[in-house]
């Protein structure tokens, strides 16, 4: 059943409430991890309490707990959710403070909250490419905090799905960053080819365990600025995040990507990340 957490009491999510003056709801003011669970156990949690650690520090906001208090209350999360695949959402804002004031209280309680949710599974007996279009990445220059200010992210997602496609691709000053909830790969010759981390981008959690796996595997992987003109045509293109796992790119605006259908490089890379979830 799905459970939440919201500071040190459990209850259903519905029941979760917090204050109108919570600087989360006022400006935005916090940040936010999504982790998934596989059996029970959650994926890669070591990694999301290094980001977590990494974003309260970047956004000047202590963190309210260790992480050994940390890792209890996330899989206690779990093991009351009992929901397997799940998603576990957890955010930290800086809690209430003064009404309207852009100003960090002097003294903060933060806001924590942690949601357990089923999540669907990603079923692989019919893989579905993803259409996608490239659009000027305008968002703030911080895409490496995971911040809870996401409405750029949203507008830019609606706008791709009210042109028909499933997704956008970011550009900056002529290069990928990004797409709008998820990092990107590209296949060229054998060699995958992923934007490096900067501060425009998401240092996502599955990149770099994708990351590892083709090493481990022996695949060439080069992390790189990408141009526009480059990536249109790759040989494949995947995005990778918690929630797409890694998932497949037939489409750019009107380019076919390949032959539009999964490629023998996303195969390989998708039957690696499968075999790690065990």
């Amino acid at each position: 059943m799905a459970i939440a957490y919201l500071n040190g009491e459990w209850m259903a999510p519905e029941d979760a409430k917090v204050s109108v003056f919570d600087r989360g709801f006022m400006y935005g003011d916090g940040i936010y991890e999504v982790m998934a669970v596989y059996d029970g156990k959650v994926f890669t949690l070591e990694d999301h309490l290094v980001r977590l650690k990494r974003s309260l520090s970047a956004i000047r906001l202590p963190s309210p707990h260790t992480d050994g208090q940390w890792r209890s209350i996330i899989n206690e999360a779990v093991l009351r959710g009992n929901e397997t695949p799940a998603y576990l959402y957890l955010q930290v804002t800086r809690g209430v403070g003064s009404p309207r004031s852009p100003v960090y209280p002097v003294v903060s309680k933060p806001t924590v909250l942690i949601t357990v949710m089923h999540a669907p599974v990603l079923e692989r007996i019919e893989i579905r490419p993803y259409k996608m279009v490239t659009k000027q990445d305008f968002r703030w220059g911080r895409g490496d905090i995971k911040v809870i200010s996401l409405i750029a992210n949203g507008l830019l997602k609606n706008e791709a799905l009210d042109e028909g496609f499933d997704d956008a691709l970011l550009f900056r000053d002529g290069e990928l960053t990004e797409a709008t909830a998820s990092n990107v790969f590209m296949v060229k010759d054998g060699t995958v080819l992923t934007p490096p981390k900067s501060n425009f981008l998401l240092h996502g959690i599955t990149r770099d365990h994708v990351l590892g796996l083709l090493a481990v595997a022996g695949v060439r992987c080069e992390e790189r600025a990408i141009s526009h003109a480059e990536l249109l045509v790759a040989d494949e293109i995947w995005i990778t995040s918690t929630g797409s796992e890694v998932w497949p790119v037939g489409q750019v605006n009107d380019c076919v990507i390949g032959d539009g259908a999964a490629g023998v490089v996303w195969q390989l890379v998708d039957r690696l990340f499968q075999a790690s979830k065990e």
